[in-house]
């Protein structure tokens, strides 16, 4: 059956998909800390494209980066 109402937008969509997404037992646990980056928009949008074509949130992409980068500087 169809609602009324207006259209769905696309910032309405992306906020349906997070309410649909459940934390992990291991993302429960956690503290998580916010981080706040000054770029450029086309480094911005870069990221942003590649966190898309993976199919993963900018956020996890990021966090991805960041432990990878430390697992490299730990082993120097």
């Amino acid at each position: 059956m169809l609602k009324a109402g207006k259209p769905t937008t696309a910032k309405d969509r992306a906020i349906a998909a997070v309410k649909q997404t459940e934390p992990t037992p291991e993302q429960s646990k956690v503290k998580l800390k916010r981080f706040n980056v000054d770029m450029t928009e086309e480094l911005h949008r870069r990221i942003k494209a590649q966190a898309a074509k993976k199919g993963i949130s900018l956020n996890e992409l990021t966090s991805r980066l960041f432990n990878e980068y430390l697992s490299k500087v730990s082993n120097e």
